[in-house]
């Protein structure tokens, strides 16, 4: 049949149109809705896309971990599951890398050679032996948590090795040196440099597009979260081409602070030691945030129900989280925190940057307002500040948590610590003035780096939480039989609070420095057995039956933070206020009278949350969906605070 010419074919279809309306029939067709992405939770994740396939929505993927799925629906569609009280409608909302501060550039030495520390000026130089454990060394992150001292200290390590896609330990024991063997480390984050061959990936799942390379005993596992797309630089011609990659470049930074066994000399008067913090640890590597850093809820879930599904396949021991989204309410009802408490609930320590959002109160970001879980800030080494001692980074988020808890957890000095970035990288980038000019071939133990990456000094609780995880891997393979409560408990009472050496008393309250700065010989070596989160049940809080509330309270009528030591009956104040300490006379130290003599049982709950409880407004903060998102680009996340 010969086609119709284009006006008639135009007359004919509005003239059925017409017919149509004067007949009251409507049209076929209507115009396509906005669709939006969204969270829904049921009682399985079957019964969640059941319940978006009731409302006409789609399913994009499965999140089994927190009992949903995530889905497309358009408004009304979402109208209709926020009235289905069998169902909780979350929006799929966005989570950033924690926010790194850059520093000034400082020239690197020449190759062979050390370059001490820099000076602010003149006081600071003759201070700066007031440094905890920094003193004279390089920021790199072995040096920052004092880990260098025990690389060579042979312990006795459980037979370990990662061969055909798999972790086996023996109960047998052989002497090792102290470097994370056998522990496996996950980190969800922006991925990992490019590996120089993707041959280096010995086995490649085409299904789901994991890599895993295998050397000499140890293991890295890679899997990538985000769509496949030229744009977020992983759609290769085919699986035998698939590789690494990290176009964000705060991944490469974090994964590297933990593993990069590249041995430099960290001072004059030492040998060389490696960079990482346990450099010889097994990864799982989980790339869920893009060239901006940036990610959505839906993404990360999925990345840390990939990590508890292989914590028995791969020995997962260890899960480190640099990232963060704003609060919206309480800690249990978060379906990222819902994730986190999941893998805590499986027996993984999971280690959580507290947040760049200080120095207020009430600024601790998530996940790391999850009670059950190690939360780590920041802090300044002596060399660069005014007074000439260590002291908390004005940049590292405080507590209290909207639920009332004491956090961050504890500190460790993180501001300018050196790892290698991508130089491609979104991250490089946006702050070349972070270089410090050092290029060398980056060592993970396992194949090789695509080529040479420079060094960057970074601050922050990204570069805080990687070095905590170093240190529990550490903790995990001198006493591989601890629980990640027991960890939690040792990390905390070995921890050392800052003190005015004249009075005794805390520089910082718990709200600032929780239990203080890590000692990492210490941590590893007790003997301790208690657990912390005393007082809490995760698989009741998980079951919704019951959900706790810490132990802060607030006076309306002075604006104080109170809390009342349950052991010791020692009653702890804080206004809330920033500060800074002109006194000269501090020290981090093993103190025997504060924080309950040293047994920091307040990380427990004695409350429960009752349905008359409102969302917690300590200091006039308010957390009910009126919180002030802190700003997600990776423009603003790349400003340069330069004094830190």
């Amino acid at each position: 049949m010969a086609k119709l010419s284009y006006w008639p074919r135009f007359l004919l279809i509005a003239t059925v149109l017409l017919v149509l309306a004067a007949a009251g029939i409507p049209p076929t067709f209507k115009q396509a809705q906005p669709q939006f992405s969204y969270i829904v939770q049921a009682s399985s994740s079957e019964a969640a896309a059941a319940a978006v396939s009731s409302v006409g929505g789609t399913v994009t993927q499965t999140l089994r971990i927190v009992n949903g799925v995530a889905a497309s629906l358009d408004q009304a569609a979402a109208a209709r599951l926020r009235g289905n009280p069998q169902v909780a409608l979350h929006a799929d909302g966005p989570v950033q890398a924690s926010g790194v501060e850059s520093s000034p550039k400082q020239a690197a030495p020449r190759r062979g050679t050390v370059a001490m520390p820099e000076q602010a000026d003149e006081t600071a130089a003759e201070s700066v032996s007031a440094e905890t454990y920094t003193r004279d060394y390089l920021l790199y992150p072995s040096a920052a948590t004092g880990a260098n001292t025990l690389h060579n200290q042979m312990v006795p390590t459980r037979q370990t090795e990662c061969r055909n896609q798999q972790v086996t330990s023996a109960s047998t024991r052989e002497n090792r040196p102290l470097r994370g063997w056998g522990v496996t480390v996950a980190v969800v984050d922006s991925g990992m440099m490019q590996m120089e061959n993707p041959s280096v990936w010995t086995h490649k799942d085409s299904a789901t597009g994991t890599l895993v390379a295998e050397a000499a005993g140890r293991c890295i596992v890679y899997r990538d979260f985000l769509e496949r797309s030229v744009e977020n630089g992983n759609r290769f011609k085919d699986i035998r081409s698939y590789n690494s990659t990290d176009q964000h470049g705060h991944g490469t930074h974090v994964i590297s602070t933990i593993v990069d066994n590249r041995a430099v000399q960290l001072s004059s008067t030492t040998q060389a030691t490696p960079v990482g913090v346990a450099p010889q640890v097994n990864l799982l590597v989980a790339r869920a945030l893009d060239k901006d850093g940036a990610g959505t809820y839906s993404t990360v879930i999925a990345a840390i129900d990939w990590v508890v599904a292989n914590k028995q396949t791969y020995n997962v021991r260890v899960l480190n989280l640099s990232l963060y989204a704003p609060i919206q309410g309480p800690y249990w009802a978060d379906p990222i925190n819902q994730a986190v408490m999941r893998a805590w609930q499986a027996g993984i320590v999971v280690v959580a940057a507290a947040g760049n959002e200080g120095p207020g109160a009430g600024t601790i970001t998530a996940p790391g307002n999850v009670p059950y879980v190690i939360t780590v800030g920041a802090i300044k080494s002596g060399r660069y500040t005014e007074s000439g001692y260590d002291e908390l980074a004005a940049y590292s988020s405080r507590g209290p948590t909207e639920s009332a808890f004491v956090k961050p957890d504890v500190l460790v000095p993180s501001s300018r610590t050196i790892a290698p970035i991508p130089d491609d990288s979104t991250l490089a980038r946006q702050i070349p003035e972070a270089s410090i000019q050092e290029e060398a071939r980056v060592n993970y133990g396992i194949g090789a780096p695509a080529k040479e990456h420079t060094y960057f000094r970074l601050s922050g609780t990204s570069m805080a939480a990687p070095q905590i995880s170093g240190v529990v891997a550490l903790m995990l393979q001198a006493n591989p039989d601890l629980t990640n409560n027991q960890v939690k408990h040792r990390i905390m009472k070995t921890a050392r609070v800052a003190l005015n050496q004249t009075t005794g008393e805390p520089l910082y309250s718990i709200w600032e420095q929780g239990a203080g700065m890590v000692d990492t010989s210490q941590a590893v070596f007790t003997t301790a057995t208690e657990s912390a989160n005393g007082g809490m049940d995760v698989n009741l809080d998980l079951s919704g039956s019951t959900h706790y509330w810490g132990n802060t309270t607030w006076d309306e009528a002075t604006g104080n933070f109170m809390l009342i030591d349950p052991v010791s009956g020692q009653t702890y104040v804080w206004n809330g206020a920033t500060r800074t300490w002109a006194a000269a006379t501090r020290t981090w130290a093993a103190a025997t009278r504060t924080w309950a003599a040293g047994d920091p049982l307040w990380t427990g709950a004695t409350r429960t949350w009752a349905a008359s409880d409102a969302l917690w407004a300590g200091a006039t903060r308010t957390w009910a969906a009126s919180t002030a998102e802190p700003s997600l680009s990776g423009a603003s996340r790349g400003e340069l605070l330069v004094n830190e």
